[in-house]
């Protein structure tokens, strides 16, 4: 059970975090179209050795579909903003 609200909370705050990175990157990218790929990437994450280095690749995958973005620099800086800031933001809830 544990497990899910870890995944559901990734998925919403990765989903918000990633959707305001799309805002200041100037990528074309709803709210609901963020949550998916970051639900996607947290639900990967669970496998276990691998899970981090795949849930990257399908959020990178998801948002490429979802966005037709160029991968450089587009894609990479949404990503790279909304992991760290996600991370955090799970920490924090996660300490409290």
């Amino acid at each position: 059970m544990d497990e899910l609200v870890l995944v559901v909370l990734d998925a919403l705050i990765g989903g918000v975090i990633l959707w305001l990175a799309a805002k200041i990157t100037s990528v074309d990218l709803g709210l609901g179209e963020t949550v998916i790929a970051a639900g996607g990437a947290a639900l990967v994450s669970l496998v276990p050795t691998a899970g981090w280095i795949l849930s990257i690749v399908v959020l990178f995958v998801l948002l490429k579909k979802f966005s037709r973005a160029s991968i450089w620099p587009d894609i990479i800086l949404m990503v790279i903003v909304g992991r760290l800031v996600s991370f955090l933001g799970l920490i924090a809830v996660g300490g409290l």
